[in-house]
């Protein structure tokens, strides 16, 4: 499958490819279902990073990395930047709850969705 491409994602049942900004505004499009979901930049732009990103500290720990981190971490020349999963056999996390966990961890909310914390450092 081709990551970089819209068209390919849809074929493969990715669907919604809503704005981070537009879900912090209203979640309610997030289904109430297990899946997984793609966080992209479609922009292809240089990525900066932040010393000290926007996450929340989970029981006390530091969500920060160094940048070399980071860096060595991206997937040069992919509009991918974060793939997630909600749900697991016989868990109850759902793509709404888990990306709602996702977006509060990001408004530096004491949240556990410590895999995802590497998208807060992003400016």
């Amino acid at each position: 499958m081709d990551f970089n491409n819209r068209t390919e994602l849809e074929k493969n049942g990715f669907k919604g490819f809503i704005t981070v900004s537009e879900l912090w505004l209203d979640k309610s499009p997030i289904p109430k279902i297990k899946g997984v979901y793609l966080i992209i930049d479609t922009s292809f732009k240089k990525i900066d990073f932040l010393s000290t990103g926007v996450g929340g500290f989970f029981k006390g720990k530091n969500p920060n990395v160094p940048i070399s981190e980071l860096k060595s971490n991206l997937v040069k020349n992919s509009q991918v930047v974060y793939i997630g999963k909600a749900g697991t056999p016989k868990g109850k996390a759902t793509l709404y709850s888990r990306l709602g966990q996702y977006l509060r961890f990001g408004q530096t909310k004491n949240v556990g969705h410590w895999g995802g914390r590497y998208i807060w450092q992003i400016k």
